[in-house]
């Protein structure tokens, strides 16, 4: 009885782990994007026939297979397969199908790895698969923000003349004042004409004193 189970549990892996072996990513591409707003694709390319087993939506895992040495280099120890991340199958045809990228595994719990990311030659491991029927989100496309124009702003400035100076200390009316100062000290015509009449009168008076006493004493 347990021999039968061992048989048929073997007869049901051996078809799963050859279709496994034989899944392999055979090219990578991407589309070129000539807009900020086209989303950016990558394309898995997986060489896979009509008995590999694969569906559509069907999320399958990439491995890794990394040949492990000593030290020195020489002397090989043995190989690992380890999970790099996963892919859902988009679309199957006659020898190739067609994945995008699911999500990628973290190293936190896994060996790391010296080339991030599913690359071509990775082998696909349906073991684990499942089939996710979500509609693919869209990643945002990071928007430039508006050129704000510039803002014009006026200062006013205030100029501020100097005052005015008083006339009275002006250099230019001082001239003027002078000669008002000067004016009444400068006698008219008239004036002049009183001033001297009087020592006319005196001298006329002497010169007939004097005329007199010459007279006299004749």
């Amino acid at each position: 009885m347990l021999l039968a189970l061992l048989l048929s549990s073997l007869l049901h892996t051996a078809p799963a782990r050859a279709a496994s072996a034989s899944l392999t990513i055979v090219d990578v591409r991407r589309n070129i994007t000539l807009a900020n707003d086209e989303e950016p694709y990558k394309d898995f390319y997986i060489a896979a026939d009509a008995s590999s087993g694969l569906k559509k939506n069907m999320v399958v895992t990439a491995v890794r297979k990394i040949n492990v040495r000593d030290a020195s280099g020489a002397n090989a120890v043995g190989e690992i397969l380890v999970p790099v991340g996963q892919l859902k199958i988009i679309a199957i045809y006659d020898k190739v199908a067609v994945a995008r990228e699911f999500t990628l595994l973290s190293r936190d719990d896994l060996p790391m790895l010296e080339q991030v990311g599913i690359m071509t030659g990775d082998r696909i491991e349906t073991r684990g698969s499942f089939i996710d029927n979500s509609k693919p989100k869209r990643k945002k496309v990071a928007e430039v923000p508006p050129v704000q124009s510039a803002t014009m702003t006026t200062v006013a400035v205030a100029v501020t003349a100097p005052a005015a100076a008083p006339v009275g200390l002006a250099t230019a009316p001082a001239a003027p004042a002078a000669k008002e100062l000067q004016a009444p000290m400068a006698l008219t015509a008239p004036e002049k004409a009183l001033a001297q009449a009087p020592v006319n009168t005196g001298e006329k008076l002497e010169k007939v004193a004097d005329s007199g006493n010459n007279s006299g004493h004749e």
